[in-house]
């Protein structure tokens, strides 16, 4: 008897397993993903007025999985615990503004790119701030556990850094003065000076170039090939485009 329960729970062991390592084969399955967005990183992902998920990434993702007439399920994640949600099977899927050159030998994988972005210094527009030499003694805030900061403070180390952990604090901290200048994406920076009309500006110089794609663990193979011809059908058929011209 003992040997006999002994073998279920071995064979349960490797049923189990075999399960979680075919993620493709599980979501087809279930009929659902799970995937990680941030939920307050307007335009590509936030909560709306209606008290729904929504934004560029949210549609983008959705017209890709109607293909397969799989449901999507978005988890929250945050800049510090994305890379642990994927990893340790919290999410399927990460997006999050995710660039596959910060994140080599990391256990993960990378779709092609969805999204071109620049990461850029944002100042109130009634501050004599002009060029990364003007923030020399200066406050600057970034989100934690992005590389913004790290990347700014290549080109301007005299200043001194503050990390935010959430985008609405970052924003608020700089509408009040209590930093002089936030390093964040580009598009998340115009879409605050839409918000906030005329209060904020962009300096002209630009920190980095980026390329954003849907992070996936190194071994769901099947997994990326699905996803990319997913978005190649979707670019092909002016889906994209006019998800893109909606939020940008």
């Amino acid at each position: 008897m003992h040997s006999y329960i002994m073998k279920f729970i071995i064979i349960f062991l490797l049923f189990t397993q075999f399960l979680f390592s075919k993620s493709l084969e599980k979501i087809i399955l279930y009929e659902y993903i799970r995937v990680g967005v941030k939920f307050e990183y307007k335009p590509f992902a936030f909560i709306n007025e209606e008290g729904k998920i929504d934004g560029f990434e949210i549609d983008l993702i959705k017209s890709m999985m109607d293909r397969l007439n799989i449901r999507v399920k978005f988890i929250e994640v945050s800049s510090k615990n994305k890379e642990k949600m994927l990893l340790d099977d919290k999410i399927d899927i990460l997006l999050a503004g995710m660039i596959p050159q910060e994140n080599q030998n990391s256990g993960m994988s990378f779709s092609k790119p969805y999204f071109f972005d620049e990461q850029i210094v944002l100042v109130n527009n009634k501050e004599k701030i002009n060029s990364f030499s003007d923030l020399k003694g200066k406050y600057v805030g970034a989100i934690k556990g992005s590389t913004h900061l790290e990347n700014f403070l290549k080109i301007q180390p005299d200043v001194t850094s503050i990390s935010f952990t959430q985008y609405p604090q970052l924003i608020s901290a700089l509408t009040h003065n209590n930093i002089d200048a936030v390093t964040a994406d580009s598009s998340w920076a115009k879409a605050q000076m839409k918000l906030h009309d005329g209060k904020f500006k962009i300096l002209d110089d630009v920190i980095s170039t980026n390329k954003y794609a849907i992070a996936l663990k190194s071994d769901n193979v099947d997994l990326k090939k699905t996803i990319n011809s997913l978005f190649e059908k979707i670019s092909n058929d002016k889906t994209y485009e006019n998800i893109y011209k909606k939020w940008f």
